[in-house]
């Protein structure tokens, strides 16, 4: 298999050395990552560690996705010509890149003749025509985005909600999407300033648009109908039965929102046995019931088996980048430039896996993982603010007596501090981490009585 390359760069306005990951060969089938840096704009690109300069890295790439028999080359004229050698050769070193990691009845005959891009765009371009997306397509998403800049460049809110009411009927899912996209690049980029300003316009769109009006009330309605089931679903207790959850399941019947409510909240529960015993009710239920109740039970399996659809695509994207920083030399870069991924997925199959390289007694992976895990957490505890740090030291104290202590020494010097308390309260109950709840309540309860 091939790997990203790791090198040191100088930054192109401070010329700081910097440890860079390069890709040279993209393999979809063993670098679904790869593809996602390249559609998002960053593949070989890195962040200087000394002034914060985004840097793109002028490099050859040989693009490959068996799946759909595509392969496509890219050299830019620079590297050519300062290489002093034609792209032919180029392109020839990273096919021997890529045929070695590949086994002989894998080689098709279309990898003889790979398609060329002039640009990385032109990569971009027939990437996501192969994926289906068609040049209409494409062109709608330049016409949003082009939509979006006259936004950005409205001097005021006055002016961006007159530009909302006249272009209201361009504003939809497709446009929102964009938007968020765009929003998450440039605050990756570390553009702190343009992406709160794209949250501000999307907040105007919400409340002025048509659109915006209509999901706003439509993210009530579910928020709405999770807190019914919670609240549902808290007074059962943990002493409740396969029996009580159905009957939830019956009383929510025509309510699609708390059916998807119930099984998000009360996944691990609709198990193989809670679907027979729901079959087992359904049957000694008249004959004129029944095709109610089926249809229920049918929903609920069909819910659970995208729930569990979507664990999987997560956990696959999160271990596909755990491999990735294990095979490099130097993980750091690779980790930095995929911050957007690290959160409570990513540590958790982290620390599935230094489970089970503890279990092998394989030690040099276990201490490469533990590598990774500590810098991780160093990472994301420094895009932290000092508040939301101090509440994550109070939550992973070692005991009551070492949280009362933390809070004595310290509760006073933060300011808000209940408030940040609330916002994480309301994190934790959207992600049904019961345990951090009830743990939430306790670190409140201390704080009150010490603040006053």
């Amino acid at each position: 298999m091939t790997h990203p390359q790791q090198t040191m760069l100088q930054c192109s306005n401070c010329g700081t050395p910097n440890p860079v990951t390069l890709r040279r060969v993209i393999d979809v089938q063993k670098d679904s990552q790869g593809k996602n840096l390249l559609l998002n704009g960053r593949v070989n690109t890195f962040r200087c560690q000394n002034c914060e300069t985004m840097n793109t890295v002028s490099s050859p790439l040989l693009y490959h996705d068996a799946s759909k028999e595509l392969l496509i080359a890219f050299v830019p004229m620079d590297v050519a010509l300062k290489q002093k050698v034609n792209e032919e050769k180029i392109i020839g070193d990273l096919m021997n890149e890529l045929t070695s990691s590949l086994e002989k009845e894998a080689f098709r005959a279309y990898m003889f003749n790979p398609k060329r891009a002039l640009t990385l765009q032109g990569v971009i371009e027939q990437v996501i025509e192969a994926d289906g997306i068609t040049k209409d397509m494409i062109a709608d998403q330049k016409q949003r985005v082009e939509l979006l800049q006259t936004f950005l460049k409205a001097e005021s809110e006055e002016a961006v909600v007159e530009l909302v009411k006249k272009h209201d009927a361009d504003i939809d899912m497709g446009l929102f999407q964009t938007l968020s996209l765009m929003g998450e690049r440039v605050m990756q980029d570390g553009q702190q300033q343009l992406g709160g300003h794209l949250m501000a316009i999307q907040q105007v769109m919400l409340e002025h648009s048509t659109f915006g009006q209509k999901i706003t009330a439509q993210q009530q309605a579910q928020d709405s109908a999770i807190q019914e089931v919670a609240q549902r679903l808290e007074k059962l207790g943990e002493s409740a039965r396969r029996a009580d959850i159905i009957d939830l399941a019956i009383d929510y019947g025509d309510d699609d929102a708390k059916l998807q409510a119930l099984v998000g909240l009360a996944r691990t529960a609709l198990d193989y046995q809670f679907f027979l015993e729901f079959s087992e009710r359904i049957s000694k239920k008249p004959a004129d019931e029944r095709e109610k109740l089926e249809a229920i039970r049918d929903m609920l399996r069909e819910l659970s088996e995208q729930v569990d659809e979507q664990t999987r695509s997560v956990v696959q994207q999160k271990t596909q980048l755990l491999r990735s920083m294990l095979d490099a030399e130097d993980f750091e870069p690779l980790l930095r430039q995929n911050l957007e991924m690290i959160d409570d997925n990513f540590m958790g199959v982290l620390a599935a896996n230094m489970q089970e390289a503890k279990r092998r007694q394989d030690d040099v992976t276990l201490a490469k993982m533990t590598q990774i895990y500590d810098k991780a957490v160093e990472i994301l505890q420094s895009q932290m603010t000092p508040e939301l740090r101090y509440i994550n030291d109070l939550l992973s104290a070692e005991s009551p007596e070492a949280m009362q202590t933390l809070i004595n020494e310290k509760a006073s010097d933060y300011d808000d501090l209940l408030d940040v308390v609330d916002a994480v309260e309301e994190l934790f109950e959207a992600q049904g981490q019961a345990d951090g709840i009830e743990r939430l309540e306790i670190i409140r309860a201390a704080l009150e009585k010490s603040l006053s």
